[in-house]
């Protein structure tokens, strides 16, 4: 049931930005198989479908979207099973930590409007019943905990949130309902010292938006980046699910089969990874911040993707892995929530994003989508 942490966040960061081969996860599961494009079928979907089957994945969309504001879709599997449904285009899907890119954004947008300053320490947003709990608090900076060096432990490590999910499938999980969570704890480090990777980081960001903004995080995510953005089919998880929602699945009973577990809230409502989304409005998303200012201007973005940590073969910024390739740097993120897997890469000397989402994680070793497709998208490099 996890979404990301700790090293296994990491790992999945550099096989996206990096394009490393993921490790095998289960050689032996699959899922069922698709029926093959039609003869004469967008090249796109064709290598979409070929990548699903061969990654065991029940369904996916890919995206591709240029700074013009043309686009490229394809979906192919399915949606759901029992009953059947193929998957289309306009799906939604959880992106995970993509969230984490949004989150970063808004608290990019309240420092650029001096409401708060990326000085600042976490600790002066807390409640007072966590004053002197929660382990670096009062040294990390904002800035720390945007770039992942803040050195607060993750609240997803160990097993004891997935239990409580568990027992609680439908709670509705709300930021400030985790610092229990995150308080009592050691630090991993001295904060700005190094990188590593920690969900908390977020959710702690979370909780000082909904303070400054006095509004509950969907609230403010839908007036400052899914409506300026357009992303009309965006927003947080809720119940009952959407109908868009494609069925997310994955090997719950670790028994080698694969499960429908989109009625498990392992996040709905966090700032780490609740928001629910569609490659549209993603590539839309990407227009947005990289392109037309709409969200950040030029001296937040240079901010957010030169101001970066090293982060193993990479460096990560405000909540953005920053990368470089054969063709140029790449920035963006990925994301894995309980059914779901997700990439977005952003190539600001091609202004060209990839989006890949899926109801599943990968059963069989394959590199991620987008390392694949530089060549058809750019060429041979230079």
């Amino acid at each position: 049931m996890r979404k990301e942490g700790g090293a296994f966040l990491l790992a999945i960061c550099l096989i996206f930005v990096w394009g490393v081969a993921a490790p095998a996860l289960a050689q032996t599961k699959t899922a069922p198989s698709k029926p093959a494009p039609k003869s004469g079928s967008d090249p796109l979907t064709t290598f979409l479908h070929q990548y699903v089957e061969q990654a065991g994945l029940p369904g996916a969309v890919l995206g591709v979207g240029y700074d013009t504001g043309a686009m490229r879709l394809a979906a192919t599997g399915y949606a759901s099973v029992r009953p059947d449904e193929g998957m289309t285009t306009d799906r939604q899907f959880y992106i995970g930590s993509l969230t984490k890119m949004m989150t970063a954004v808004v608290t990019l947008q309240l420092a650029s409007e001096k409401r708060i300053d990326l000085s600042d320490k976490i600790g002066k947003f807390l409640p007072k019943e966590f004053q002197g709990r929660i382990a670096n608090a009062d040294t990390a900076t904002l800035r720390d905990l945007l770039r992942n060096s803040s050195g607060i432990p993750d609240y997803l490590d160990g097993e004891f949130f997935f239990q409580l999910v568990g027992r609680d499938p439908k709670h509705g999980w709300r930021n400030i309902e985790l610092l229990p969570l995150i308080a009592d704890h050691d630090a991993y480090f001295k904060p700005g010292s190094t990188y590593a990777s920690s969900n908390s980081n977020f959710i702690l960001l979370g909780v000082m938006i909904e303070a400054v903004e006095g509004d509950h995080i969907e609230a403010v995510f839908n007036r400052r980046i899914f409506e300026p953005a357009e992303m009309t089919n965006t927003a947080f998880g809720r119940f009952p699910r959407p109908a868009l929602l494609a069925r997310g699945f994955d090997d719950a009973n670790d028994d080698g089969q694969l499960e429908d577990v989109t009625d498990y809230d392992v996040g709905d409502q966090l700032a780490d990874g609740g928001v629910m989304s569609t490659a549209e409005d993603l590539i839309k998303f990407a227009r947005a911040l990289f392109v037309d200012g709409v969200l950040l201007g030029p001296n937040a973005l240079k901010r957010a993707t030169t101001d970066t940590i090293f982060a193993g073969n990479g460096s990560y910024g405000y909540g953005l892995m920053i990368g470089s390739t054969d063709w140029g740097p790449v920035w963006g993120h990925d994301g894995i929530y309980f059914g779901y897997s997700a990439e977005f890469s952003w190539f600001p000397e091609q202004k060209t994003a990839v989006v890949f989402l899926a109801n599943g994680r990968a059963l069989n070793e394959v590199p991620s989508v987008t390392s694949m497709m530089m060549t058809g998208l750019f060429g041979k490099p230079d």
